[in-house]
């Protein structure tokens, strides 16, 4: 369960279910800064029902400006993003395209400044007809083999269709990252509902980003790593909820403690704050109080 924020100073908050006695919450601090040797790649759905929002299923003379909607939301992305990575740039790719729906089309790294015009039109190749998301992944971690840290925001409108590929694939990754201890990976999907998509096709695609979500809940890597942040673009108020359950693996400077509601303290930081907090509560507490950063904040936990 994840709630609602009592702080902008906070990211995604997780309330997971009682075990033992004692229930884990995790808070996420939003971070703003550059993370070093961190790569971040955007992947745009190509598929054929994408159509309606690049306008392609329209001839260019009778397109109105504006109708293209996803490019001026894909340059804001890729400037936004550029802000954190390494080293400025972002990679971004159209997956899902070519009959089969699995090929991928680079576009290549764009800066930030670069990314305020980046032409954003649909695929040059064919549209897909299916939505393969196995080779984008794949081409990122290849791509990123040397980075310590990688994000990949997947943009699709869709129903997954290689789904247990994609799980089989990624526990791997989950695996080699619990015996590594040394990179780092978020993938970050946005789901888009519009007009263009059947009702049926809407509530698979929610039926896939809950499987990605939890995909190693009940594995032997339940509690040790956690790759996917799946969430709908309806659902998020600014650029920034993107990064909302990422832990950066950051201290941030300072010093914080934690209290129950009946005043016990739970969790103190006194020579730095974990970005991702994390700690255990009696199943029964209703809230936590935290002080950080010269405030006193009051966070429900139901």
């Amino acid at each position: 369960m994840f709630l609602d924020k009592a702080s902008p100073l906070f990211g995604k908050i997780n309330v997971y279910p009682p075990e033992g006695g004692k229930q884990r919450v995790e808070i996420y601090i939003r971070l703003d800064q550059r993370v070093e040797n961190m790569e971040i790649g955007i992947a745009i759905d190509g598929s054929a029902s994408m159509q309606p929002l690049f306008a392609a299923n329209l001839p260019k003379a009778f397109r109105q400006p504006g109708s293209n909607v996803m490019e001026p939301v894909v340059r804001r992305l890729c400037n936004f993003v550029c802000d954190y990575s390494g080293d400025g740039t972002v990679l971004p790719i159209y997956w899902a395209v070519g009959n089969g729906g699995k090929e991928i089309e680079p576009i290549g790294k764009v800066s930030g400044a670069a990314s305020k015009t980046l032409p954003v039109e649909g695929p040059k190749s064919s549209w897909g007809g299916h939505t393969s998301l196995l080779p984008a992944l794949d081409y990122f971690l290849s791509e990123f083999s040397q980075a310590n840290w990688v994000i990949v925001l997947f943009i699709t409108d869709g129903r997954i269709e290689d789904l247990d590929a994609v799980v089989a694939r990624a526990m791997e990754v989950g695996k080699e990252v619990v015996a590594e201890k040394k990179r780092k990976f978020k993938f970050v999907v946005v789901g888009l509902t519009h007009a263009g998509v059947r009702e049926t096709e809407i509530e698979a695609m929610k039926e896939n980003l809950e499987k990605l979500d939890n995909m190693f809940d009940g594995t032997e890597l339940e509690g040790k790593v956690d790759l996917w942040d799946c969430k709908l673009a309806e659902q998020m108020n600014e650029l920034q909820d993107i990064w909302d359950e990422v832990d950066f693996g950051i201290t941030i400077p300072g010093n914080a403690q934690i209290s129950d509601d009946r005043g016990n303290v739970i969790q103190s930081y006194s020579d730095g704050i974990p970005q991702r907090m994390e700690f255990s509560v009696s199943p029964e507490t209703s809230s936590v109080t935290i002080e950080i950063a010269g405030e006193t904040i009051v966070q429900p936990l139901s």
